[in-house]
């Protein structure tokens, strides 16, 4: 081993790639049923070779179906990079948010929650980045509100709290960017009468 390969590398051993890691796994569950089956016989050997048989198929669905919940229908939402957001413990994390140690609550937990969900409603129904297109997401959210989502998060109440109507408005701002814009309808020339 050279000084310029890194640690734990060994030359002339490829890496475990999937087919190999296929063919490994293949060898050591025949490996199990052939040992049953010298220690317990042929039942216990059966009953090893269905269940991992069913274990097998089951991971097999599971990749297969991997990619099923983005398969087209929310292409916007890979603007985020990750699957679509939820609200996890939302009444908590906003009581917290509001309360006396609210700054803490704000900073770490609710306004992460909230950039992700503005990051979804804007990507999904705006076609907007949050991240790499900010001052088209500051023109879409306004600039009061702005504030409170941009890239550094502003300074709090005297109490370290956000105010509760200041979150109301950035609530009632995600709603109105996350309802489906309607597209014109396309104009039909009217049926002549006969």
């Amino acid at each position: 081993m050279t000084a310029s390969e890194p640690a734990g590398i060994r030359r002339g051993r490829p890496p475990l790639d999937v087919p190999r890691l296929l063919l490994l796994s293949a060898v050591l569950a025949a490996s199990a049923v052939l040992l049953i089956l010298l220690v317990d016989g042929w039942v216990a050997a059966g009953a090893t070779a269905v269940v991992l048989g069913a274990g097998a198929l089951l991971c097999a669905r599971y990749v297969a179906g991997a990619d099923a919940q983005d398969s087209g229908r929310r292409g916007e939402v890979r603007l985020l990079r990750t699957r679509a957001p939820g609200t996890g413990e939302w009444h908590r994390n906003v009581r917290i948010s509001l309360g006396p140690d609210g700054a803490l609550c704000y900073r770490a937990v609710l306004r992460p929650e909230l950039r992700r969900l503005f990051a979804a409603a804007l990507a999904e129904h705006h076609h907007v980045s949050l991240d790499r297109q900010p001052a088209r997401a500051a023109e879409l959210i306004g600039p009061e509100l702005w504030r409170w989502l941009g890239p550094e998060p502003p300074a709090t109440g005297p109490d370290g709290a956000i105010p509760a109507e200041v979150l109301g408005r950035l609530v009632d701002r995600l709603e109105l960017l996350g309802t489906p814009r309607t597209r014109p309808r396309p104009h039909l020339p009217k049926e002549e009468a006969p």
